[in-house]
């Protein structure tokens, strides 16, 4: 937002302290500077703000796996950072009932070998890594903004466009390609920080304007990062299950 020059506006106003009949006064120095001042971008320094602020909100409901390395049995805190923190994450969260119900049961089949204790350390960092920057866990934002598309004003032509790179940024996500925080980037115009503090979540009554938004931003992400412009019919809790697999795999 450009400021206006305080000189200008005193310059514009009439000064009604001093009578007509007597000698105009000299003008303020203010008003010797230049009045053409160079063009200044708005500053990006608010929105990295807001956007650390929400990446630290979400990251609460992690934390429990930045424990992992600071105690020498790794293998029982893990269980229960999946059992207290990620499972009633997913259970309050905005992703699809279908979804929800699958991610879950991942997370349930993590924990016999955790118990059991037949992933190697190797395993258990990949997996601590891959679960602290899953980007699917807020996937039910984007489910939500598609949501509303319809009924926000939309054209036909940019009610396609909206799935298509809807399923180009789930397909970034499955490819470890968009972090967490690279979505809560996207999708920040259309959402807030939830009343617990644990996560983002879209908004309701969204308008055109901010659902197009997030589709500049998504649309530049993945063309960033190469992602094909063709469908992609994955689903979310899929996605998720493929990022799983990823970490689990010995190379």
């Amino acid at each position: 937002m450009n400021s206006s020059d305080p000189s200008q506006e005193r310059n514009d106003q009439p000064d009604s302290s001093s009578p007509t009949d007597e000698p105009t006064q000299p003008a303020d120095e203010a008003t010797d500077a230049p009045q053409d001042q160079p063009h200044q971008e708005p500053s990006l320094g608010p929105a990295c703000l807001v956007v650390a602020i929400l990446s630290l909100a979400v990251m609460s409901a992690f934390c429990a796996f930045s424990a992992w390395f600071m105690f020498r049995d790794q293998y029982p805190l893990a269980v229960d950072a999946i059992n207290k923190q990620l499972i009633p994450w997913i259970e309050s969260c905005q992703l699809a009932p279908e979804d929800k119900r699958q991610i879950i049961a991942e997370l349930n089949d993590l924990v016999p070998p955790l118990e059991n204790r037949t992933l190697s350390k190797r395993q258990l960092t990949r997996l601590r890594n891959c679960l602290q920057d899953n980007p699917v866990p807020l996937w039910g934002g984007v489910q939500s903004i598609i949501a509303q598309a319809p009924d926000s004003g939309l054209t036909e032509t940019e009610l396609q466009t909206l799935q298509r790179v809807s399923e180009r940024l789930l397909r970034a996500a499955a490819e470890r390609k968009l972090s967490r925080n690279d979505l809560e980037f996207t999708i920040q115009n259309c959402s807030r920080v939830r009343q617990d503090g644990q996560s983002l979540e879209v908004v309701d009554n969204l308008t055109a304007e901010q659902i197009r938004e997030y589709m500049t931003r998504a649309e530049q992400l993945v063309e960033e990062n190469g992602i094909p412009n063709e469908p992609y019919e994955k689903t979310p809790a899929e996605a998720f299950g493929i990022l799983i697999d990823a970490a689990l795999q010995v190379e």
